[in-house]
């Protein structure tokens, strides 16, 4: 059991008739998935939130214990929103401590959002003397744009927007790209035993990409064991015996039974760049997943990509339709 030492959830502003208090236990994702589903919904955020994947994210949480570094706010009698944080060290060589601040809609303009974020750096000040480095460090924060509650409270806690991301959507499958391999390529499905070349590949290949985490903070049984995680709807590129390119892609029921497929961390070996294998992958993850009923499908980008991803994706047919940014600050000094 952990012994908590942290600091305890902070009081609710006066009148806002809400309660802020700890994770209890893995019986709280129903709720906090609820309210993330509802401030999606508002927002209009292409990727849902799938109740038994997010339980998936919480039993493999790395640098994070959710007993003493998570917080949750009800009011009315359910979860409206919670705070999480969690260190990385990043492959550029810099740290951050960065914090989930998640607040339904029914629940801005309280102070709710303020009260998450101070309690949330002091969280991460504790992390820091729990873990020390030499490392240049920074607070971090994630929004989706049109999230005014905690874009207010970030721009007053002194954050500033450094990164911005879209969602990307293909409305129809309609007109694909052909399959277009160089010499030398082929494309398929790993088998089971290949899985864990084709996660190294992907680490090495994410590496030099903005803010990305060092690569043992991505587990190999995260990735396999997510309850949405396909095998036979990886697709990867190789030369030889050797993965070069890959898509790890999804497939999404939505409410009133059509089908939506998701092809996530779109990745290609620096090695084997400027060969057209993402496209190629792209194309044959379109085709897989139109045959699994997809009738659209979407991808995330980092918009900077110095590899031009956002370029080549609204050559595939994607238009972006939801923007989220990333906001640090300098993390202050500890204390000894």
């Amino acid at each position: 059991m952990t012994t908590i030492t942290s600091f305890a959830p902070p009081g609710a502003p006066a009148g806002s008739g809400a309660t802020f208090r700890r994770w209890r236990g893995i019986d709280d994702i129903e709720g906090m998935a609820a309210a993330n589903a509802r401030l999606r919904a508002h927002l209009g955020v292409l990727e849902p939130i799938d109740v038994a994947a997010m339980r998936h994210r919480y039993t493999h949480l790395v640098n994070s214990d959710p007993a003493v570094d998570c917080i949750l706010v009800e009011r009315d009698g359910a979860v409206r929103g919670y705070a999480r944080v969690e260190w990385h060290d990043l492959a550029d060589g810099d740290r951050i401590y960065d914090s989930t601040l998640l607040l339904e809609p029914s629940a801005w303009g309280l102070g709710l959002a303020e009260a998450m974020l101070g309690w949330s750096e002091r969280r991460a000040a504790e992390q820091a003397g729990e873990h020390p480095t030499d490392r240049r460090s920074h607070l971090a924060k994630g929004l989706f744009v049109g999230d005014t509650s905690l874009e207010a409270a970030l721009l007053a806690g002194g954050y500033e927007a450094v990164r911005w991301y879209a969602e990307m959507l293909r409305p129809d499958m309609e007109d694909l790209p052909d399959v277009v391999l160089p010499d030398g390529y082929t494309v398929r499905a790993p088998e089971q035993h290949e899985l864990p070349a084709v996660h190294a590949m992907a680490i090495e290949a994410f590496a030099e990409h903005w803010g990305e985490y060092e690569g043992s903070d991505f587990p190999f049984e995260e990735w396999v064991d997510d309850p949405r995680f396909r095998r036979e709807l990886v697709v990867v590129a190789w030369k030889g015996d050797e993965p070069a390119s890959a898509i790890t892609n999804m497939v999404e029921h939505q409410p009133g039974g059509s089908i939506r497929g998701l092809l996530d961390s779109v990745c290609t070996h620096p090695g084997h760049r400027r060969l057209g294998l993402a496209r190629a992958a792209i194309a044959r993850s379109l085709a897989l997943l139109r045959a699994q009923g997809a009738g659209s499908a979407y991808l995330g980008v980092d918009t900077d990509n110095h590899n031009r991803a956002l370029a080549l994706y609204e050559s595939c047919g994607f238009r972006r339709v939801s923007t989220s940014v990333s906001y640090r600050k300098p993390m202050p000094a500890t204390r000894d």
